[in-house]
């Protein structure tokens, strides 16, 4: 399903990535991996933060 390297998802490549260097689990490369993986997310949150919880704390009002 996910036979080319521009359709895999995140998770797929850090599988991918991962598991082809020497078949043992290296978990320095998941990890640093994983930390870039989540990086643009928490950009968004940093940048966007207070307008996620304007919005939370507007949809809670009643009346």
């Amino acid at each position: 399903m996910f036979s080319s390297g521009d359709s895999q998802p995140i998770t797929v490549a850090l599988n991918n990535l991962v598991n082809t260097s020497t078949g043992a689990k290296e978990y320095n490369v998941d990890m640093a991996a994983a930390m870039i993986a989540g990086l643009p997310t928490l950009l968004v949150y940093v940048v966007a933060g207070k307008y996620f919880v304007r919005g939370l704390t507007a949809g809670a009002v009643k009346g």
